[in-house]
């Protein structure tokens, strides 16, 4: 039998693409694992992060250095067209009050047999447990261009769309196995590094403190490579073994070992006005600097009273006897925080990765390979890395759209 589309790959772009694909299509999809959506079961702890209710145009801001590229693909299939084609489709969606845009049931499993019920009706195969190990391209046929491998079967399509993911969360499925016969294809490949994980740094000395969150904070990256320094703000918490929070996710996907990070735990300071104010609030006062410090920057005092620790500042002591040198390096502490890079979690902790097929050999209007046409993309098998809070999810859906979209024009 010859199929009009192959999809290798059962997650999120897979399922979103199988959804969509042309009705009078043969089309099957390849799914290594025994059951659809492994991964999208886990997203937003369950409850599926779809997108983001932000503005589309400032998305391209929320994929690191290839956001810029992604207008052909975000805007066709917006996140608005997403809540609509849910909605359409009897699966609600709502904006929990931050942006982030979840099923009405806070259910991802509703997402799941939705895209697998849609894809039934348009008359998709599915097959479970059937990992495929080579795709052959061969121009030589007019009937099918490739030749999908199997331990015991081949399977021959016109098209094949690649929804295989990248190399986070390797237990669902998505262990970055496929990239082997992309590799074959003499496709250009990004390394895969973890994305969206936690920081490790040397000499961390804040495990007891493990589980203090700090609301708003600007994380400063300078890089070895001699690249511009990277700038993320927002929530950051400490663990017991390193730091993470949504910043310190999103920073993650540009550090490397070694790299030196630095920590605002007060935005709205710098050292400097931070040393006057405490100069200026110590002067002639008979209060403690602990209790001076807790003024001042409103932070948990556990963590004022290791930062003093740390400053070799008795907590204790009376502010007014510290000199203006101890008061700035205190002030320096509390807005650069400065650490040295020792690593990131890895693959099965990270939530995304960072690297895979190079944006390059795709044409990002149609996700078709510019180098083998019938040979699409979509989802995080791609260079694409987006930020918590819906941004990846968006992309797989958008960019499976964009790919069956091409098709049903071809089609007509």
């Amino acid at each position: 039998m010859i199929y009009d589309l192959i999809i290798i790959g059962a997650g999120a772009a897979g399922l979103f693409a199988a959804a969509n694909t042309p009705v009078q299509w043969k089309t099957l999809i390849l799914e290594k694992t025994d059951a659809p959506g492994k991964k999208l079961l886990l997203t937003g702890s369950g409850q599926c992060n779809i997108t983001n209710n932000a503005p589309i145009k400032t998305f391209l801001d929320r994929y690191g250095r290839n956001g810029s590229r992604l207008r052909p693909v975000l805007f066709p299939f917006s996140n608005i067209a997403l809540v609509e084609f849910f909605k359409q489709n009897g699966l609600p969606l709502e904006d929990r009050g931050d942006g982030k845009v979840f099923p009405v049931s806070r259910k991802s499993n509703d997402v799941v047999e939705l895209l697998v019920r849609l894809g039934c009706k348009r008359g998709v195969e599915f097959k479970y447990l059937t990992e495929v190990t080579d795709v052959i391209h061969s121009d030589s046929s007019e009937d099918y261009s490739y030749s999908v491998h199997t331990a015991d079967m081949v399977f021959s399509s016109k098209r094949i769309l690649i929804a295989t993911g990248g190399e986070s969360y390797p237990q669902t499925g998505s262990d970055g196995s496929f990239f082997a016969c992309l590799d074959r294809l003499g496709l250009k490949l990004i390394p895969g590094k973890p994305a969206l994980t936690p920081i490790y740094v040397t000499n961390y000395s804040y495990e007891s403190l493990s589980g203090i969150t700090f609301p708003g904070c600007v994380l400063s990256l300078a890089c070895d490579d001699g690249s511009d320094p990277v700038k993320v703000e927002g929530s950051l918490l400490f663990t017991h073994k390193g730091l993470s929070g949504p910043c310190v996710l999103e920073m993650s996907r540009y550090v490397r070992k070694g790299d030196r990070l630095t920590i605002n735990y007060l935005p709205d300071k710098n050292s400097e006005t931070l040393r006057l104010e405490l100069i200026q609030a110590s002067s002639g006062s008979t209060k403690q600097i602990i209790t001076i410090l807790e003024h001042i920057t409103g932070l948990a005092r556990s963590f004022l009273e290791l930062v003093c620790e740390n400053c070799e500042t008795q907590k204790n002591e009376k502010a007014s006897r510290l000199t203006g040198r101890e008061l700035g390096i205190l002030a320096e502490k509390l807005t650069a925080d400065s650490h040295e890079i020792n690593g990131t979690g890895e693959f099965d902790v990270a939530m995304v990765t960072a690297g895979g097929v190079c944006l390059d050999e795709v044409d990002l209007k149609t996700m078709e390979a510019k180098r083998y046409p019938g040979l699409y993309f979509a989802g995080e098998v791609l260079d694409v890395d987006g930020d918590t809070g819906g941004y990846n999810l968006q992309f797989a859906f958008s960019s499976a759209k964009s790919a069956v979209k091409l098709q049903e024009t071809e089609n007509k």
